[in-house]
């Protein structure tokens, strides 16, 4: 039996919803209907619904992917609908996307004093001080986040919000990750071409040439998964 959250959680996978909350940022002027606000990237706006979704209306098309019940607004206007940080505990958000798709970035966008970050590749970093990955080092590296992934999934400590970012390309095997740690998972939208430009701008090593082609050979031959118009509704 699907539960509720599985069943808003497939819309938000889906390219219907996808298609349209794209379309519809384009068309509004990529701008906050809100407050006004133009980010630097689609991304960084949400499509949020007017009526609620829920396990009830969701597959009412009349409401779930109509335009008049879809408003465009900025992470930061979506935060201050839902109270976010205002006494909420424990909400744990998967950030996924290519490498250099902006992923730290966003995080640092949302994040506020007192979260948890844990952020896959900065734990490569710490534990071997190189930019690209050491086999020989992989199961050491895989302990430590398994460690935090237990703390997270537990809720324990008084952390507010804990972002984890990975790649997580595989659409299963993020959908799976994020029912392990309860999390809710935000797409950071990008294209194989802005992940070059930032990788040549990064001075990082050129093995993260294959594995920006890795995880889009990957993503693209697997159904898309949610994007950060879904986050948190």
């Amino acid at each position: 039996m699907v539960n509720d959250m599985d069943k808003l959680q497939t819309f938000y996978s889906s390219k219907a919803w996808r298609d349209l909350t794209y379309i519809l940022k384009y068309e509004r002027g990529a701008r906050c209907e809100r407050c006004g606000y133009r980010p630097p990237h689609f991304s960084r706006l949400i499509g949020h619904h007017r009526i609620e979704l829920n396990e009830s209306n969701v597959g009412d098309a009349g409401i779930s992917l109509n335009p008049d019940n879809i408003e465009i607004i900025c992470i930061t206007c979506h935060n201050k609908k839902h109270r976010r940080f205002n006494g909420n505990k424990h909400n744990v958000y998967l950030v996924y996307g290519s490498p250099f798709s902006g992923k730290a970035d966003l995080v640092r966008e949302l994040m506020k004093r007192g979260d948890i970050i844990l952020d896959i590749d900065s734990l490569w970093q710490a534990v071997t001080f190189n930019s690209d990955k050491p086999n020989n080092i992989r199961f050491n590296v895989f302990k430590l986040r398994d460690c935090l992934y237990d703390q997270i999934k537990m809720r324990y400590g008084k952390w507010v919000n804990a972002y984890v970012i990975q790649t997580l390309a595989n659409k299963h095997e993020r959908e799976r990750v994020a029912k392990e740690l309860g999390a809710e998972l935000i797409y950071c939208e990008s294209t194989k071409e802005e992940c070059y430009e930032r990788w040549q701008n990064s001075g990082k090593s050129e093995a993260y040439i294959q594995y920006i082609e890795d995880w889009w050979k990957i993503y693209l031959d697997t159904p898309p998964g949610v994007d950060i118009s879904g986050f948190a509704h």
